[in-house]
């Protein structure tokens, strides 16, 4: 069939991001919204989670994925659809964080839970989390700019993506690349090479 293309679950059936929104700007039909929430969501709000707290994380990432329903017809393709989403989240973030005056030190707000599994597997749980725990408390402790630009590294987006996500230039994200790895290496006791 010509058009099966256009017809869910069959072969040539989109399935890149971009294919999706452009489906979803064409017909309207949420199902191909549901499907980039399915590809997207779980990145957007782990990003939205390392730099602020679970309730916030969740209303940036409800308040992105409505932007993306009203302004779906502004992506131009500059960019793929995950940058383009990243920095609507992005900046409806730094809207609620500015409207907060929470620029540092935001809270950790869920604490570690044991598992009752045998003893063993506790100790090394539980020493997992608490080098977790640590991390994640160091990495709140960064500026926002540099822990910002870190974890769009560690979510897989490449200098020019950040870049682009954050409006900076490629030079400026390298070097808060730089000082953040530098602060977590001397928490870590990494910088006596």
């Amino acid at each position: 069939m010509a058009l099966s293309f256009l017809l869910p679950g069959r072969p040539g059936a989109p399935s890149t991001a971009e294919a999706l929104l452009t489906y979803f700007s064409r017909t309207g039909q949420r199902r191909y919204l549901a499907q980039l929430i399915a590809q997207c969501g779980d990145d957007l709000y782990y990003f939205l989670l390392k730099q602020s707290d679970a309730k916030m994380a969740e209303e940036i990432c409800q308040q992105s994925w409505l932007k993306v329903m009203e302004k779906h017809q502004s992506f131009q393709g500059n960019s793929s659809f995950k940058t383009w989403l990243f920095t609507i989240a992005r900046n409806c973030l730094l809207d609620e964080l500015r409207r907060q005056q929470r620029w540092q030190l935001l809270e950790l707000d869920e604490a570690v839970a044991a598992d009752e599994k045998g003893h063993d597997h506790l100790v090394l749980q539980v020493s997992q989390q608490q080098q977790q725990l640590a991390f994640a408390q160091q990495l709140k402790l960064l500026p926002f700019a540099q822990r910002e630009a870190l974890i769009l590294q560690l979510e897989g987006f490449s200098l020019a993506e950040i870049a682009a996500i954050t409006s900076q230039p490629t030079e400026t994200i390298k070097s808060r690349l730089r000082y953040a790895r530098q602060s977590l290496q001397q928490f870590c006791g990494a910088d006596n090479d």
